[in-house]
């Protein structure tokens, strides 16, 4: 006997498919490294110390922890010029506190309750194929192959695959076996158009 892809609408979806939310994903992305900018930066602004000197070039001898930065290199011009001078503590400290938030939004609140802040805002959740939490695993799955779904071919691969893939998933969700779905949607098994899964 023939098996075949089940292509009707499950009762409780209202004829939509529940994985169509690519805009939603993008803004969640969006929010989400807005939240993970703004705390690192706080951290580094707080940090760095910032000192402006007037002189033309950054010294060849600078202090050992300090980072020199000349905003106009190479400036031909009459007079001075002034260098910024700043403690490389504040880098350091921001991309430790840049990559715990991350982990936090995106593993471990995303892992536990299906979102993280963005997805939240945006009214979208990362679920199993039976509409359940995926966890901590499989959320952190996700989210280190962000490294080759970031990849850019004029538009990020993930969104390219995202965009044309049976339930919209990225490369991560296929990785991972998870699908992200409107927020209404959390909690009910997925449909067999969805997940091409064989009636027989």
């Amino acid at each position: 006997m023939e098996t075949t892809y089940d292509a009707t609408y499950a009762p409780g979806y209202a004829g939509e498919d529940p994985t169509k939310a690519i805009w939603r994903r993008i803004f969640a992305y969006a929010i989400d490294g807005a939240l993970v900018s703004l705390i690192a930066g706080a951290v580094f602004f707080a940090l760095a110390d910032f000192d402006r000197t007037d002189v033309k070039d950054c010294p060849d001898d600078l202090p050992s922890g300090l980072l020199c930065i000349d905003p106009q290199p190479n400036d031909e011009g009459a007079g001075d010029d002034d260098v910024i001078t700043m403690k490389d503590d504040g880098i350091w400290a921001a991309i430790g506190v840049g990559l715990a938030v991350t982990l936090l939004n995106n593993v471990v609140l995303q892992g536990r309750t299906g979102a993280s802040i963005g997805k939240v805002i945006t009214a979208c959740r990362v679920v199993t194929p039976e509409g359940g939490i995926p966890g901590i695993g499989r959320a952190f799955i996700r989210w280190i192959l962000l490294i080759i779904d970031g990849i850019n071919l004029i538009l990020p691969l993930g969104l390219w695959v995202a965009m044309f893939s049976r339930g919209h998933r990225r490369i991560g969700d296929m990785a991972a076996g998870t699908y992200v779905v409107k927020s209404r949607y959390a909690g009910q098994p997925l449909p067999a158009y969805v997940t091409g899964a064989r009636s027989y």
